[in-house]
């Protein structure tokens, strides 16, 4: 799961690009330019080349590292080759931009660059790497994982990739980029975190390049499993080859891993050793073993003892009670007095650790680690500090204090971690609680239900964020007192805010949206403009005045560059178009879908042709035209057959609605109502028995699938999961006499009775199970489904954060709020919209059509 740290600088409240931050720092640029050239900022970047000047389309990249002391310096000794020779090159623009490029939690196929220059030819380039090499022969630089040094540089890196933007749109609506190879072929070129040359071309320089080491056994260690791959090294478990007992290895790379204060990810190493070293000699156990320290090439490594067990991370995972299908009092009961004796351990360690004059300052779920023998120990000692001296504090979003509240007591640091740890166990909803404290109220009404909290655990996680004698939103007994009344409001209030967050005026987006959108596009059903005026429409809300014309003149100016699907792309914004009457523009886009290389390449309702065809099922249940039908019998006849099925379902033959099986048996299930052949329902029975084949656990009372063939998480969700599978199975149980569906129906509908997620969205959240479960109810007329779906929308008032202008419900992961229908809140308004007032076809059927038919 991709971490949104970068788009979390730019704005407190909402995801945004970090070149849309509005303090960047230090801006970058030569101190002498010479006549004739010009500059552009693109995204991150600076461009800069002469007058009329072409980039060639592919070459060899020459990229310039350099340390976080001595960037203006790097880049006057660099531009100073760059002008003379007269080389296209861009350099990072600002303070910022490198801080976040370079930090440890960035991208590592990113780190290290921070000039770029492109040279014409083979020659041009060796002669611009021996210029630059003699410049720079007094400078270091991290070394960039995706390049070669150039000779014996230590800033001077090469690869071979395109020098214009050459790309392939996928079906997610993100580009593939693509680079020529040897043989005139576009392929992809792959930025990772290794060198890599395409077919066909040799590297002309390698005779100068120095191997970067990376053996699987040197210093008296054997690297047997990355645990943590980091952009400031990585964590490994390794063993010593002199005794061959298991040890834990931590890797820190040179000029990198930067976190406050430009300090990187060695100096923190160095610091973490010196700090085991000491902790051990004064209290064995109290801290990991340090074992050895030693340099490989420029890494240096970190060993020490390898502790056996989880991190708090996955010890709840496996154990909390509350993401179990029906957990009783006894389950509870022994949960919780497993969490109060880690607490009470932790406590106990941290307090050892203070009398020996530390503070652990990183007091976090991946720092407490739940050992085999039913102990606890602290592991990753990076951020420790001695009491008294300056520290520049590091931390774990919802596990680190407001600075105001440390004060002058740096121990404070580890008594909120302590407290939000205790959170943290009940329930992982650390980010919601700091910005509302009365969702602890709910969530502990929710678990009460079941089994009490204990008042020692209780106490411990509402020190810091005690709820209000008077909060802003309903308590849990009033909402379950007129469950009905109070979900009403709280519809209510969140159609508020969405229009409230509405900016037609804003450059990128009408809505704040999550990372994916921003990778993707802003405008489709899932993270886009298209699905929060789904949403609104649905509510019974006018949209807010200029988001419905924009979305029209933005689609049909993007329509060439975006992808064809339902959920990512064209298919389903032209479905929101016809749904407002513009039906000439929803015809001319998906016009434009069919004739997507996608739309045949790919099978999947999310992204290919099985969501191209329900959109024309869509459009003709609109407009009545039988062009719009006979292209939806078209592209699902053009489907694959069941043994080529896989390889167009994605590289990692995904399970679910969205990119599985499910999606394409939901197509075959409305083709078939609506022109009342019966053929295909055949097919989409096999796919979903092909589906429940995929169960993580076929005998368990619940089922449960996981994401992908590489993905094994079990999930209980709308795009990837059980709340998916039952959206479909629950249609075909009323159309078809199989013993496997209707048998899988119960245990599929039992998943989805929770009221405990950590998101409230609709895709990956609390959301889409109460959706699916009301879809099943109107469908079937089951009341159980319905009084559970009831029980999961109350939960909902865990995740509301009352606001000025209505309730705002925080996006994926939670850093921030968001509005989109995936994961943000008008997810939450189309569910909360159905349960109230049921109706057909609110995630994207033709329900009603199939029934006029």
């Amino acid at each position: 799961m991709r971490k949104p740290y970068g788009f979390t600088v730019a704005d407190p409240d909402f995801y945004a690009p970090l070149e849309s931050a509005p303090a960047l720092g230090r801006l970058f640029r030569p101190s002498r330019v010479p006549d004739g050239w010009t500059s552009d900022r693109t995204g991150v970047w600076t461009m800069w080349r002469p007058q009329d000047a072409v980039l060639a389309e592919c070459g060899w990249k020459v990229h310039v590292s350099a340390r976080p002391d001595r960037l203006d310096q790097v880049l006057d000794l660099a531009t100073g080759v760059l002008f003379e020779q007269g080389v296209p090159f861009k350099h990072l623009a600002a303070e910022l931009f490198y801080q976040w490029t370079h930090h440890k939690h960035a991208a590592r196929p990113q780190s290290g660059k921070f000039i770029a220059a492109y040279p014409p030819d083979v020659a041009a380039s060796r002669k611009l790497m021996e210029a630059l090499s003699e410049a720079l022969k007094d400078e270091e630089g991290p070394y960039v994982l995706s390049d070669r040094r150039f000779g014996e540089s230590r800033t001077v890196h090469y690869r071979y990739g395109a020098y214009r933007r050459l790309e392939r749109l996928k079906p997610d609506g993100t580009a593939l980029p693509l680079v020529r190879d040897g043989h005139g072929n576009l392929v992809e070129d792959r930025r990772g975190v290794a060198f890599h040359l395409p077919a066909g071309i040799q590297d002309p320089f390698e005779e100068s390049a120095p191997a970067p080491g990376g053996e699987l056994s040197f210093g008296g260690y054997t690297f047997e499993a990355v645990l943590r791959p980091s952009n400031g090294g990585g964590a490994y478990r390794g063993r010593e080859n002199s005794t061959g007992r298991s040890v834990f290895i931590k890797e820190a790379r040179q000029h990198t891993g930067v976190s406050a204060g430009d300090i990187t990810a060695t100096e923190r190493l160095r610091a973490e050793w010196e700090t085991l070293k000491t902790l051990h000699a004064a209290a064995p156990g109290l801290a990991p073993e340090p074992i050895a320290y030693f340099r490989e090439w420029e890494h240096e490594f970190l060993v020490t003892e390898f502790i056996e067990g989880r991190n708090l991370n996955g010890w709840t995972v496996a154990h909390n009670p509350c993401i179990r299908t029906a957990p009783t009092p006894e389950d509870f009961a022994d949960y919780f007095a497993r969490c109060e004796r880690i607490v009470a351990e932790t406590e106990e360690a941290l307090a050892r650790l203070h009398a020996l004059g530390f503070v652990f300052v990183d007091v976090s779920p991946g720092n407490v680690m739940a050992t085999d023998d039913g102990g606890i120990r602290l592991i990753d000692f990076e951020a420790a500090a001695r009491t008294g001296a300056d520290f520049t504090p590091m931390g774990t979003p919802g596990f680190s204090p407001p600075h105001d509240l440390v004060g002058g007591d740096p121990e404070r640091y580890d008594h909120y971690g302590l407290c939000a740890i205790a959170q943290f166990l009940v329930f992982p909803l650390n980010l919601v609680v700091q910005r509302n404290p009365d969702t602890l109220t709910h969530l502990r009404h929710g678990i009460e239900d079941t089994a009490p909290v204990p008042d020692s655990l209780w106490s411990r996680a509402t020190r810091y964020h005690p709820p209000r004698e008077t909060p802003p939103l309903p308590a849990p007994e009033e909402v379950e007192s007129d469950p009905l009344a109070h979900l009403a409001a709280l519809r209510d209030a969140t159609a508020d805010a969405l229009v409230a967050m509405a900016d037609p005026d804003h450059a990128e987006r009408v809505f704040p949206t999550v990372p994916e959108g921003y990778l993707s596009n802003t405008l489709c059903l899932a993270y886009g403009t298209a699905g929060v005026l789904h949403a609104l429409s649905r509510a019974g809300r006018p949209l807010p005045e200029g988001a419905l014309e924009r979305l029209r003149r933005d689609a049909l100016s993007a329509a060439p560059t975006l992808p064809p699907g339902l959920h990512m792309g064209l298919s389903g914004i032209a479905w929101v178009l016809a749904d407002h009457g513009l039906l000439q523009e929803a015809a001319d886009l998906l016009a434009t879908a069919d004739l997507h290389p996608l739309t045949t390449r790919t099978a999947t309702l999310a992204g290919g042709g099985a969501g191209v065809a329900l959109a024309h099922l869509a459009l003709y249940g609109r407009t009545g035209d039988e062009h719009h039908l006979d292209r939806a019998r078209a592209l699902t006849a053009a489907l694959p057959p069941d043994s080529e099925l896989t390889a167009r379902l994605g590289p990692d033959d995904a399970v679910g609605l969205l990119h599985g099986r499910s999606g394409i048996a939901l197509l075959l299930q409305q083709l078939a109502r609506v022109t009342g052949d019966r053929g295909p329902l055949t097919r989409g029975v096999r796919l979903l028995h092909a589906e429940l084949d995929r169960a993580s656990d076929p005998a368990a009372p619940d089922l449960s699938f996981p994401v992908s063939e590489t993905d094994r998480r079990a999930m209980p969700y709308l795009y990837s999961g059980s709340a998916g599978v039952t959206f479909a199975v629950s249609r075909y149980t009323a159309a078809v006499d199989d013993e496997r569906l209707a048998a899988a129906l119960p245990r599929l509908l039992a998943r989805l009775d929770s009221r405990f997620t950590a998101m409230p969205g609709l895709y990956q959240g609390l959301s889409g199970l109460g959706l699916a479960l009301t879809e099943h109810a109107r469908l079937t007329g089951d009341a159980e489904a319905r009084r559970a779906a009831l029980r999961v929308a109350r939960a909902l008032y865990a995740h509301a954060v009352p606001h000025e202008d209505g309730v705002r419900f925080l996006g994926d992961q939670t850093f921030r709020y968001s509005a989109e229908l995936w994961s943000g809140s008008s997810g939450v308004l189309l569910f909360l919209s159905q349960l109230l007032d049921p109706a057909p076809d609110p995630f994207f059927t033709v329900d009603a059509i199939a029934a006029r038919s």
